[in-house]
């Protein structure tokens, strides 16, 4: 394990890489913006304050932050976890994807018996240093808030162009979801789990979400990724999404196939940017891809207040130690 003075060196810089000021916006930025402001929607969440946060290590990797208040029910398991004041490590006794999985099972189970991990999926998420590093274990996707580890998704924007310009189909999430019910959300979009790759996830999620065929789906492109970082009540999320426009034939009509969308509309996407710059009735991260649309699609430009602040709060850097 590191020095607790390298530690604490680490944690600085994290902590200076957080507070930049093109992020992290002063009350005299809002002072001086003309309302409304799509800006608006990245100040939906306050910054996250790290120094609340334990660093949650894996195999002597920073994988993710624990909060301190968390941290205690995690020393019910010493098998597993070993605390000190800076760090919550999975124990180095577990060597290898598979042993550490198991003992994370085992401890989620308890944790989960005692009511602490919420919206259980029976869906197992990677925990890395990045989407392209090893895998070094495997978790309960419902936990992965608890322990503030990097995540993915894939976001597709269900485009139609017609004679009156570009129109976005947009879902209402239903209202039994665990997260963000009721609220607008994407043609079809959703978390990047273990043992699948992202153009089959996407194929998928397009069918359960919207019913769009399988070759209709895999027209859909590659265009940006998104970074989040948020204390949502679920816990701390931290996670890079990757989005896809897909180009809809206009008689095409989205039909969800898993129960998880209440309702679907096709708008025109000046009423899209309408409701970003007065209302907070998208989900957090679906703000932001659709923020990425209408620069993408040049829609808003160098001239839209703040413009420089909306990219670089698009693409936040992931506030882990650099290795």
């Amino acid at each position: 394990m590191p020095s607790t003075d390298n530690n604490n060196d680490v944690r600085s810089r994290v902590m200076e890489r957080v507070a930049s000021p093109e992020i992290h916006l002063s009350a005299a930025d809002s002072a001086r913006q003309p309302s409304p402001s799509l800006l608006r929607q990245l100040r939906r969440y306050p910054p996250v304050d790290y120094r609340r946060y334990l660093r949650f290590v894996v195999g002597d990797q920073h994988v993710g932050w624990v909060r301190c208040d968390f941290a205690p029910h995690l020393a019910d398991f010493p098998t597993t976890f070993v605390l000190n004041a800076d760090d919550v490590a999975l124990h180095p006794a577990l060597v290898g994807a598979d042993e550490r999985s198991e003992a994370m099972a085992t401890v989620l189970a308890e944790l989960r018996s005692r009511g602490l991990v919420p919206g259980w999926r029976d869906e197992l998420y990677p925990v890395g240093r990045g989407f392209d590093r090893p895998c070094l274990m495997r978790m309960e996707r419902a936990a992965t808030p608890l322990f503030g580890v990097l995540s993915y998704g894939v976001n597709v924007n269900g485009l139609v162009q017609r004679d009156d310009g570009l129109h976005v189909w947009i879902g209402r999430r239903a209202p039994h979801k665990q997260v963000d019910p009721n609220m607008l959300d994407l043609l079809a979009g959703g978390g990047q789990p273990h043992g699948i790759g992202v153009a089959d996830n996407l194929v998928k999620e397009c069918w359960e979400e919207a019913g769009v065929p399988a070759p209709l789906a895999r027209m859909a492109r590659p265009v940006s990724v998104i970074s989040v970082q948020i204390e949502a009540p679920e816990g701390l999320r931290v996670g890079l999404q990757f989005n896809y426009d897909l180009f809809l034939p206009p008689d095409f009509l989205p039909r969800n196939t898993d129960g998880e969308v209440a309702e679907f509309r096709l708008m025109p996407v000046s009423e899209v940017m309408a409701r970003l710059r007065t209302a907070d009735d998208f989900m957090y991260d679906i703000a932001l891809a659709k923020i990425d649309l209408l620069i993408r699609h040049g829609l808003i430009g160098p001239e839209e207040p703040d413009y420089l602040a909306l990219l670089a709060g698009l693409r936040r850097p992931i506030a882990f130690d650099v290795t």
